[in-house]
């Protein structure tokens, strides 16, 4: 006969617990033997605990009352994913959780069983007692195909909420589940975060309040602040909850405020662990050790995801002005970037915490300061950014470095430049031929109304009255009407406090809260050629892009907004409204020219004036004001 309940105990280093805890629930609760199981999931290295376990319970064991499985050890420990274990070793149509420091008495496992038989798999039932830290709010029950089909989330920081994010999420899965607790709205009005978002939601659940059964408290208790006493444990709460909210809610801007809530709660918790903490907490075990930096080259960060045509000459361009080692978090590409770059000098970081959405910056700020040292110059780009040493600069990232470090800078500024094809013509799939031959063009053209472009916040903020500089090269505003800040911090000074901007449109240290105005010099300015619009052209990538930016945990609003716009047309419209501009071959000198804009079409001399200016705003003489 198959059990119809199963209790699920993980048990990592709390072999102690177990044992105080075990042996009162399997006899307390022998009367449903061949209704109940009790399933202990054993994350040790060793055996101590297995084999204490097959030796004092063999009769349990025989009868299957008792199933001890071996599985991986965990480290960290992570909540989420041991609790999921149990998806793949339990027979019971309802999944219950039992931590190894609970009992379990025989009126609740009597109570459950009623339960499931009046409401079948509409129930979800919370066993917590109402007092925050004393080892029941983790305790949760609800069908076994909707714990299989939900879960436990597996890229949340490894604790907290973890029992709380199951419940909306399943509460979201099935409408129509009863929400079973032991005091009237039960944890979901407890919490005020968690009712503030249901009811902002305008989320609403059938609740039953059932009596507290139990006859045993928890071993363990703690005070009711104890996650917000600990820095780690308080900022682990914050993101889980945060992220739990931002996955669950429908509306956009009620996503856009818990995604916001959710990337800075995962900063503190960053710098609250130290290096190979940070490095175990948000990436799984890494094949091989870390490389070694080399004192005469400048280490790469990057996160990569399906960017497989574009790695190779990426790779080699950066190797090639004395760049390296490349650290690359592989957000789950397709084709993994190991496959793509398997080379001694390229390590690929797998992220086991956090979506693109949440945590892109979090990674590249957790795998750098598990590899840096304080002062140390680094590179982070995306995979479709060629960062260009101006001949100026000399001929390496070496060399940009001396040059901002005698400058006394702590971060050099950027330039995105789109680069566009030289023909109207041009093959099919250009994304997995010659990108670098084709498009080898760029936008410079100060021509048609830019009324709208000038007036855009995120256009002002980067640039101020200098938005022409920008204007005359955005070539995916000509296009699509989008608007994508060109102004990039691709080379920084590492240091714990530094924080870096989604998309590297700006940073900031604790003592310099942003970019300094007076810092945007001309002579470091680097180009740096942009290959978003290969996409465009290839229609293979395009499918891919569409897919991509359905998914909320990927990009901001805006970002999904503008991807959506560029592949919505075709190559030909694209292509129309292109040759209907003025583009000139890529020279990246051009940018560390004074009379850049001297020669571009269709200007007036004064026009002229005011573009060279622009250009001179964005190389040297003032970064414009932030316009809120």
């Amino acid at each position: 006969m198959r059990p119809i309940l199963s209790y699920c105990i993980p048990v990592q280093d709390r072999a102690a617990d177990l044992r105080l805890t075990l042996r009162q629930n399997l006899d307390q609760n022998r009367q449903f033997e061949t209704l109940v199981e009790f399933v202990v999931a054993n994350f040790d290295t060793d055996d101590e605990l297995d084999c204490w376990l097959r030796e004092t319970f063999v009769a349990e064991i025989a009868s299957g009352y008792l199933k001890p499985r071996r599985v991986g050890h965990l480290d960290p420990w992570h909540f989420g994913r041991a609790k999921n274990v149990f998806r793949d070793h339990i027979e019971g149509a309802i999944y219950s959780s039992l931590d190894a420091d609970n009992f379990v008495s025989p009126a609740e496992t009597q109570q459950i069983l009623d339960l499931h038989a009046e409401h079948g798999r509409k129930m979800l039932i919370h066993h917590f007692s109402g007092n925050w830290g004393d080892g029941t709010c983790g305790r949760v029950t609800l069908p076994a195909d909707l714990y299989r089909s939900v879960g436990y989330d597996e890229r949340a920081l490894p604790r907290q909420f973890d029992e709380m994010d199951l419940i909306l999420s399943a509460l979201r899965a099935d409408r129509d589940l009863t929400y079973i607790s032991h005091f009237p709205g039960g944890a979901l009005q407890k919490s005020k975060a968690t009712a503030n978002f249901m009811l902002g939601e305008g989320i609403t659940v059938k609740n039953l309040v059932v009596d507290d059964l139990r006859t045993t408290k928890p071993l363990n208790p703690r005070n009711k602040g104890y996650a917000d006493d600990c820095g780690l444990l308080g900022a682990m709460q914050h993101f889980n909850r945060a992220s739990s909210f931002a996955r669950n809610a429908s509306k956009a801007d009620n996503k856009e405020r818990y995604f916001a809530e959710a990337m800075q709660a995962v900063h503190v918790a960053i710098a609250a662990q130290g290096p190979a903490e940070a490095l175990r907490c948000f990436f799984e075990e890494p094949s091989r050790p870390l490389p070694q930096l080399d004192d005469g080259k400048v280490p790469v960060f990057a996160c990569v995801k399906d960017d497989t045509f574009v790695l190779e000459e990426w790779y080699r361009h950066y190797s090639r002005i004395g760049c390296g080692p490349f650290f690359i978090i592989d957000d789950r590409s397709a084709v993994p970037v190991a496959e793509t770059l398997p080379y001694r000098d390229v390590l690929t970081l797998a992220p086991r915490v956090g979506h693109y959405r949440t945590c892109k910056n979090a990674w590249l700020m957790a795998a750098m300061k598990a590899v840096l040292p304080q002062g140390r110059w680094a590179l982070t780009i995306d995979a479709d950014e060629f960062v260009d040493v101006p001949s100026a600069l000399g001929g390496t990232m070496g060399d940009v470095v001396l040059a901002a470090s005698a400058a006394g800078r702590s971060w050099v500024p950027g330039v995105l430049v789109d680069m566009l094809p030289a023909a109207s013509s041009l093959a099919n799939g250009p994304a997995h031929a010659s990108f670098l031959h084709e498009f080898d063009r760029h936008l410079l053209d100060g021509r048609g109304d830019s009324t709208a472009y000038r007036a855009n916040k995120s256009v002002r903020w980067a640039f101020g009255k200098r938005w022409r500089a920008s204007y005359c090269i955005d070539a995916r505003y000509r296009i699509a009407g989008t608007v994508d800040v060109l102004r990039k911090v691709p080379l920084v000074r590492y240091r714990q406090d530094i924080k870096v901007h989604h998309g590297f449109h700006d940073l900031g240290y604790s003592d310099q809260p942003r970019v300094r105005s007076d810092a945007w010099r001309s002579p470091l300015l680097l180009p740096m050629r942009h290959y978003k619009l290969v996409k465009l052209f290839d229609a293979a990538e395009r499918r891919r892009m569409a897919e991509h930016v359905q998914l909320s945990f990927v990009h901001d609003r805006k970002t999904t907004a503008n991807l959506r716009t560029l592949v919505a047309g075709d190559r030909s419209t694209a292509w129309e409204k292109l040759q209907a501009l003025d583009t000139v071959e890529y020279d990246p000198n051009l940018f560390s020219d004074p009379e850049f804009f001297r020669a571009v079409p269709g200007m007036t001399s004064a026009m002229g004036c005011f573009l060279r200016r622009g250009i001179r705003a964005m190389r040297g003489t003032g970064e414009a004001r932030r316009t809120k």
